[in-house]
């Protein structure tokens, strides 16, 4: 099928590494070479790096956008806190105005006011009426 594969692999077998040596990667010393190029700002006239200058633009948006949702829930939870803290005040302030209203109401300190008034409270419990509807007519006026 494919004679250009089948040659190339025919051609010479690549000779075999010695067990125990150490492998040559260009790794380590890559490293240093990458850092250099961030540092002094070479790595941003290659042109994989423009290629992909979109990619690297949006993912700064999206950093910009975390960066203000975290002051946005930041400030919404300060709200939250502030809101809390006032519910609370109001909450007490109502109860003691509530207690302060029951109190007043009772029948001893009502009395205590309509003294000064020259008004008494009455001690004779009141009578129910009962009239006759007969009566009742007669005693309407047309």
């Amino acid at each position: 099928m494919n004679r250009v594969r089948e040659e190339k692999t025919e051609e010479a077998p690549k000779p075999a590494r010695p067990a125990g040596g150490p492998k040559k990667t260009g790794g380590a010393s890559r490293l240093p070479r990458m850092l250099i190029g961030v540092l002094n700002g070479s790595f941003l006239t290659r042109e994989k790096l423009l290629g992909n200058m979109p990619f690297i633009l949006f993912c700064a948006g999206l950093m910009i956008a975390y960066i203000g949702y975290g002051y946005h829930t930041e400030r919404i939870v300060r709200d939250l806190e502030t809101t809390g803290a006032d519910l609370r005040e109001q909450r007490a302030e109502y109860l003691t105005v509530r207690a302060d209203l029951e109190k007043q109401e009772q029948q001893s300190q009502v009395a205590g006011r309509i003294e000064g008034l020259g008004l008494k409270e009455s001690r004779v419990p009141p009578v129910k009426l009962a009239v006759d509807e007969d009566e009742l007519e007669t005693t309407r006026t047309p």
